[in-house]
């Protein structure tokens, strides 16, 4: 789930990069995707319903891992050329996603150090 929550946010970033390069450009519709616990439970749903019918059948695996499908957000008033992107809700938004990746990052590391123990090699 840390490496899903990391891809998730990797993907989110990259979107709002793409929003905060197009804030100048007329009638540039600033864009998001939906939350990590919004995809991570489609994906479950999805996995559960969508079973191999014979043991040799390949199941679907790992779908949705961090991509999301990129859906026009409502972030607010429109400019005068039509742009909807606000610099400031993209810095937030940025700040939310250093977030998630901090903690997918320690999730993960801490997983790693509960293993290490595991295996007598404390650090």
């Amino acid at each position: 789930m840390a490496q899903n929550l990391a891809a998730h946010a990797s993907s989110r970033q990259s979107v709002i990069a793409q929003n905060i390069a197009n804030a100048d450009t007329p009638r540039y519709k600033a864009r998001d995707l939906a939350s990590f616990v919004d995809s991570f439970r489609e994906t479950a749903q999805l996995k559960a319903s969508s079973r191999p019918a014979r043991s040799g059948h390949i199941s679907l695996g790992e779908v949705g891992s961090g991509r999301t499908a990129i859906k026009s957000a409502e972030f607010g008033a429109e400019s005068p050329n039509g742009n909807t992107v606000s610099l400031e809700d993209q810095l937030v938004r940025a700040a939310e996603v250093k977030y998630q990746h901090d903690l997918a990052l320690g999730i993960y590391a801490k997983s790693i150090n509960i293993l290490r123990a595991g295996m007598g090699r404390i650090r």
